[in-house]
């Protein structure tokens, strides 16, 4: 007989815990139903990154500063083993909720014309949306200088660019908001990263926002640049922030990737 699979259920309130790859433990809260997102659920994922021994308590959990607000589909990473649910608090902080920002960008727009509808294709950055929880969402065109660091990424959110987001500090996937939403990475997080333009293949190294070593491949010859010799054979080491680059997906590599080409 097949067995029957076991109900998810959830409730606004809830608090989970995801062990991140194996190194650590990170909690979150779901504290609202986006009804004009999908009627997603809505998380608030907290700073502090505790050791993977960690016992929590819950009131503690929920005082901690919040690292990010997300859209996510709960049942989703409970089901692939993401995260579990390890208690409830009424405590969701409503004031601080019901001020966070949604953002996103739409590649198309519906028009009328002559009494039809029809959807042109747009630049997306000149088309952007923004909304309050459970509040229509607003065409405001471009996005106003004053919510580029208010403004979060309103889509929903996949459990697994959750989990990286809570790891990095930031999303990986291939996005035009992020010529606007600057990534920020979590200021001691490692990040590695591959370029290839004009013949060059450059490979990054960066600790939080800036860059610790960098290669650069072009015609057979390699070039080694760090902190310590930011300056070789007419190359310098990258100087700017992390997030002033609109990083593609296919962008971001291993640890190991970089190091071979570092040590070879």
């Amino acid at each position: 007989m097949k067995e029957k699979r076991k109900r998810i259920v959830t409730k606004i309130g809830d608090v989970f815990c995801a062990e991140v790859d194996g190194e650590f433990k990170a909690y979150f809260q779901y504290v609202a139903n986006d009804l004009t997102q999908l009627n997603s659920s809505v998380i608030r994922v907290f700073k502090t990154h505790h050791p993977i021994d960690h016992k929590p308590v819950i009131e503690d959990i929920v005082k901690d500063e919040v690292q990010f607000y997300a859209h996510t589909i709960l049942k989703f990473g409970i089901m692939y083993g993401a995260w579990y649910k390890i208690g409830k608090s009424k405590d969701i902080d409503e004031t601080s909720l019901n001020e966070v920002v949604f953002g996103c960008a739409q590649d198309t727009k519906p028009i009328k014309e002559n009494g039809f509808f029809k959807v042109l294709d747009v630049n997306p950055l000149e088309n952007w949306y923004i909304w309050k929880i459970n509040q229509q969402h607003i065409h405001v065109g471009i996005l106003a200088q004053k919510y580029h660091n208010i403004v979060t990424p309103g889509a929903v959110i996949s459990y697994n660019s959750i989990l990286t987001r809570i790891k990095y500090g930031y999303y990986t996937n291939t996005s035009e908001i992020y010529e606007i939403l600057k990534r920020h990475p979590l200021p001691k997080v490692d990040s590695y990263l591959k370029t290839e333009e004009a013949g060059f293949s450059v490979y990054y190294h960066f600790i939080g926002e800036f860059t610790e070593k960098e290669v650069v491949l072009f015609n057979g010859e390699k070039t080694c640049l760090s902190k310590e010799n930011p300056s070789v054979n007419g190359m310098t080491l990258r100087t700017a922030a992390f997030g002033d680059t609109n990083w593609l997906y296919n962008n971001f590599i291993t640890r190991q990737e970089f190091e071979d080409v570092w040590n070879t």
